[in-house]
């Protein structure tokens, strides 16, 4: 009587993740706030003699996606030495932000190159701010990943929220 051959047992398959699905936060801005703060660093043997700490924030109206519990939407820009060019080669960054969901709002955080913040600060002085779309996860756990964020005076096609149509009396 022949013994039949023991087959081997298969090794289980790893399942990937799906790919995240990426989409657009789109925030219509109805006011903002610059502050600024300094104080004298006291921690032993500090690389730089200073706190500093300044930070853009910027209230609105979320167009899309729709259907989250609230629709209004802070975005604080934060500005970093290490975003300028010559320092973040050496980066390997998963997000520029994240958006925190809370009952009564949303909070976006995003990190801007420090350079970037006195052009920030002029254009939105000058009110011809109007748009920050950012691209990103959708939530999970009240928070989603941001993959890109960009700052407009108008909305181009596809980011316009359906119904709306944009006017192009600015000038």
């Amino acid at each position: 009587m022949a013994t039949e051959p023991k087959k081997k047992p298969r090794k289980a398959k790893r399942r990937r993740k799906p790919p995240e699905e990426i989409i657009d936060y789109v925030v219509e801005l109805d006011g903002w706030n610059f502050s600024y703060w300094l104080a004298l660093n006291t921690v032993r043997e500090a690389l730089d003699p200073y706190h500093e700490y300044r930070e853009v924030e910027m209230k609105g109206q979320l167009l899309r996606p729709a259907g989250l519990q609230t629709d209004r939407i802070t975005v604080s820009l934060f500005p970093s030495a290490n975003l300028l060019e010559e320092r973040r080669k050496d980066l390997k960054p998963i997000a520029v932000g994240s958006i925190e969901s809370y009952p009564d709002q949303l909070d976006a955080r995003l990190s801007i190159p420090s350079d970037m913040l006195s052009s920030v600060l002029q254009v939105l002085a000058a009110g011809r701010l109007k748009y920050v779309v950012m691209r990103g996860s959708k939530f999970r756990y009240r928070s989603a990943r941001l993959v890109s964020f960009s700052l407009k005076s108008k909305l181009e096609g596809d980011e316009e929220p359906e119904g709306t149509v944009e006017s192009d009396d600015e000038g």
